[in-house]
Parts: C-alpha cells; sequence; structure tokens
C-alpha cells in the first residue's frame, strides 16, 4: 500500500504543477508553459494508472482529486493572491472529511 500512497503524491505533485503551468502561460502567453501543462497532465495519467495496481479507481480518483482541490486552492492563495470564501473554505473541509471517511478501512 506504501508505492499506491507514493503514486498519489507524484499523481498530485505532477497534477499541481500542470495546473500552476497552465495559469503561468494564461498570464505569459509563453508556449513553453503551455508544453509544461501537457506533460504534468500526461505524467499525471501514467501515475494514475499505474497506481490502479494496487487500489480501485473510485478511490483513486478521489483522493487525486479531493488532494487536488485542496492544494490548488492554497497555491492560488499563496501565489496568485486569489481569494477564498468561505463557502469554498467549508467546502474543502468536506473534502478533508472525505478522505479521512475514504481511508477508514
Amino acid at each position: 500500500m506504501g508505492r499506491f500512497y507514493l503514486y498519489i503524491a507524484l499523481i498530485n505533485m505532477l497534477d499541481l504543477l500542470a495546473i500552476l503551468s497552465a495559469k503561468m502561460w494564461h498570464i505569459t502567453n509563453k508556449p513553453y508553459y503551455l508544453a509544461g501543462t501537457a506533460l504534468g497532465f500526461a505524467l499525471a495519467g501514467i501515475f494514475f494508472a499505474l497506481s490502479l495496481k494496487y487500489e480501485g479507481m473510485a478511490v483513486t480518483n478521489v483522493l487525486w482529486i479531493a488532494i487536488s482541490v485542496i492544494l490548488v486552492a492554497a497555491m492560488g492563495y499563496y501565489m496568485f493572491k486569489e481569494t477564498i470564501t468561505f463557502w469554498q473554505f467549508v467546502g474543502m473541509g468536506c473534502v478533508v472529511l472525505g478522505i479521512v471517511f475514504l481511508n477508514i478501512r
């Protein structure tokens, strides 16, 4: 199960880098950011496929999306000064609870 969580961490880091690269492409219109976006998502997809050896699609996908929501919101707040509303915080709290419940066996 340790390898599964390593893959989840890699998926989320690559996903975050791809999203940050997409935001930078939007701001600067430099093509290498767009290439970085495509590469990040492609590599995340590869690790997603590898992670399916250890856990089902539903659990793997929920962990990917849930962790990504929190990481992207945090980076948007810190790097790009985006605001997070009260209800968005509530939603992220629900995401955290979902991750906890998902991992109860």
